[in-house]
């Protein structure tokens, strides 16, 4: 109803307004630098100015397909470059598991950047880099991985620190866990690639406290780190002993603890040192003691390995503990040595006789006839060779 009245108010403002707009047209006059006018009647300009609005709102629809369309081309390159990226993704980590690795280098760097897993793809062009030998190369894919991957700093940090260890950049390897330990105190992956730097590096005291620690300790069984432990002490002693026997015995004495001091695998591991250092007084003086205090047999065979100024005390101690044990071959062939030393041919030459009855061996036998021979006992030293021989050429 309302359409309808409009419909007609439009059609009678035309019958009146028409005749007079028909009959007064008015018109427009515009003058450009005095000379040029143009002049036309004001129905005329409504027209044209009607046509020129209907122009300009054409040109901008045209422009807006044109401006549409060149979006949509770029999204379509963005996607196939995507899509590219992706699949020389795969071609590379392939390439990298073939053993290809120049290949796999060239296609995972080319596809890291628009990959849909930057740091991984990095992470893999580093290990195709560290393959060829190429580890400045590698460290900056790292650097990319970790500056993309903002939640995979642990798995980029230590996938890092196993190749440096892999290339014996140790000091790298170290700088790298011991920054990685300050922010995830709690991850053990980091102490087991520690527990592989620090003897690498010689830091013996670090890797001693790595396997120490109450908190956060290395899954190793009981067995492993005792184990472990005794082979750290046995460097540091080394290093001690290096510098001086009195060295390592005051840190014997004053930073192993009393526990230690009596396990018989930290006493080795001082006479070890001590003696390889040649040593050898301290040595003396430190077997000595603990054979007086805690015998035990496996200290025995030291007696023979270091030099001994006195061999009187050692002496009286087998001979007192043969009271006891007198078949004991450790003991006799230990003292029949200390014998030899001390040229006391005939008590040594029962020493090894004894020993030999439970344990020969072309050694002894041939040290018991060198001491028959100078007894000028031939016949006896003879068939002692003869014995010696026989061992030595038996099959096994």
């Amino acid at each position: 109803m309302i359409k309808i009245l409009i419909i007609i108010v439009a059609l009678l403002a035309g019958l009146i307004l028409a005749p007079e707009l028909s009959a007064n047209k008015g018109y427009i006059l515009l003058s450009i630098d005095g000379y040029t006018t143009y002049e036309t009647t004001i129905i005329s300009a409504v027209l044209i100015a009607i046509v020129f609005y209907l122009i300009l709102i054409a040109i901008e629809w045209v422009l807006r397909k044109l401006l549409s369309m060149n979006s949509v081309t770029r999204g379509w390159f963005s996607s196939r470059k995507t899509k590219k990226a992706q699949k020389n993704k795969n071609l590379g980590m392939l390439a990298l598991f073939e053993g290809n690795d120049k290949q796999a280098h060239k296609l995972l760097e080319k596809s890291a950047a628009r990959s849909d897993s930057p740091a991984l793809t990095y992470m893999a062009a580093a290990r195709a880099a560290h393959n060829q030998g190429k580890y400045n190369l590698r460290d900056q894919h790292f650097q990319h991985a970790y500056d993309e991957g903002k939640g995979s700093h642990l798995a980029t940090g230590l996938a890092w620190a196993e190749l440096q260890i892999d290339a014996e950049q140790y000091d790298k390897a170290q700088k790298t866990l011991l920054d990685l330990e300050k922010k995830y105190p709690k991850k053990p992956r980091i102490g087991d690639l520690l527990a592989k730097v620090y003897p690498e590096l010689s830091e013996w005291q670090s890797y001693i406290d790595l396997l120490s620690r109450k908190r956060n300790p290395l899954p190793l069984s009981e067995e492993d780190r005792a184990e472990k432990l005794v082979d750290g002490y046995l460097h540091l002693f080394q290093e001690k002993a290096a510098e001086s026997g009195e060295a390592l015995q005051l840190f014997w004495d004053k930073n192993i603890s009393r526990w230690m001091r009596k396990e018989l695998a930290y006493q080795k591991a001082y006479l070890d040192a001590q003696i390889g250092a040649g040593n050898d007084l301290f040595a003396e003086k430190f077997l000595l003691d603990k054979l007086n205090k805690q015998f035990s047999l496996e200290l025995v065979p030291y007696i023979n390995q270091c030099v001994i100024s006195i061999p009187a005390p050692f002496i009286l101690l087998l001979e007192n503990k043969l009271l006891n044990d007198p078949e004991n071959a450790e003991l006799n062939q230990t003292l029949a040595y200390l014998l030899i030393k001390e040229e006391k041919s005939e008590s040594a030459i029962e020493r090894l006789q004894e020993s030999i009855k439970t344990n020969p061996n072309v050694k002894d036998y041939a040290l018991l006839a060198e001491q028959l021979e100078k007894l000028e006992r031939f016949e006896e030293a003879n068939a002692c060779y003869r014995l010696g021989l026989s061992l030595a050429i038996a099959p096994v």
